[in-house]
């Protein structure tokens, strides 16, 4: 089958040439018929993935999880598979993918987020408004990895709660929320444990909900969070399903695998098998960047 491999500059900056030796190397050794497109800036994807609607190839996003995003969003509907190379600074869908999938063809969940579709992880709150601001961090003299946990110093100190009102099932909450993470996969901000039970193709997603916190109990819980112990916390409530709607009095953004979306009602669901993600560990470490 051909591969597309859709390179993000933007993300990858310097090492394009030796990635696309690298790639050209790989799939020559391995007889492998393949393409080589280049993504400038992450917002090119829709065009250059245009020419790819009726085609039945795997599409190979490399950089960060925001083009893996936007590249499946690029394929709902169509005959491609998505596929991977983790080259940016979380890489947080990889570090589930690894434990949970098999070599080869692995039927996944999506969620779909009004008009959107999401893979990983949705976010509102402060986890947010962290991982929106962390792009916002251009300083050199912070490592790329480093630039979460930069962010969300930044954001604890300033951010105030918002009133969210939820409706799951034939149950209502509304209340002030510290954070609201909605988890398809484990990870997200670069290795934060955030659903350590979550499966990416169980039919189902984890929805945790904090509460209005005073600051020791944030920096508790933020903790507890980057180890995965949350749940645990009497303060974390857990629900788990595959539907729910998520109103706000104002315009507020949810972070999608590190991509944005603002409104004041968010409609979510769960759509089983929605894509098959081509996973190759060999082709990974053959051309990652670590």
């Amino acid at each position: 089958m051909k591969h597309i491999f859709l390179i993000n500059s933007y993300a990858i900056k310097n090492d394009v040439d030796i990635l696309k030796n690298n790639i050209t190397e790989y799939c020559k050794n391995n007889k492998i018929d393949y393409k080589i497109e280049i993504n400038g800036n992450g917002l090119e994807t829709e065009d250059i993935l245009k020419k790819y609607q009726k085609t039945n190839y795997i599409i190979i996003a490399i950089g960060g999880d925001g083009i893996l995003n936007r590249t499946l969003n690029c394929l709902i509907g169509t005959p491609n598979i998505l596929s991977f190379i983790p080259y940016g600074t979380g890489n947080d869908f990889y570090k589930t993918v690894k434990k949970q999938f098999k070599i080869g063809n692995n039927k996944c969940d999506i969620i779909k987020i009004n008009d959107r579709y999401f893979i990983n992880t949705a976010c509102f709150g402060i986890d947010a408004e962290v991982a929106n601001n962390k792009n916002m961090i251009k300083t050199k003299l912070i490592p790329k990895k480093q630039k979460y946990n930069i962010s969300l110093l930044y954001n604890f100190f300033k951010y105030k709660c918002r009133n969210f009102a939820i409706k799951i099932e034939n149950r209502e909450i509304n209340d002030d929320f510290a954070t609201i993470a909605i988890c398809n996969g484990t990870f997200y901000g670069g290795g934060y444990n955030i659903g350590p039970k979550s499966v990416l193709n169980d039919g189902k997603f984890e929805v945790y909900l904090a509460p209005k916190l005073n600051k020791i109990s944030m920096i508790k819980l933020i903790l507890q969070m980057k180890k995965g112990q949350h749940e645990e916390s009497k303060r974390i409530e857990k629900i788990v399903t595959d539907k729910l709607s998520i109103k706000s009095p104002i315009k507020i953004t949810c972070n999608i695998d590190g991509e944005q979306l603002r409104d004041k009602r968010f409609n979510i669901e769960l759509i089983k098998d929605g894509i098959t993600i081509y996973y190759d560990e060999n082709m990974i470490q053959a051309l990652k960047n670590d």
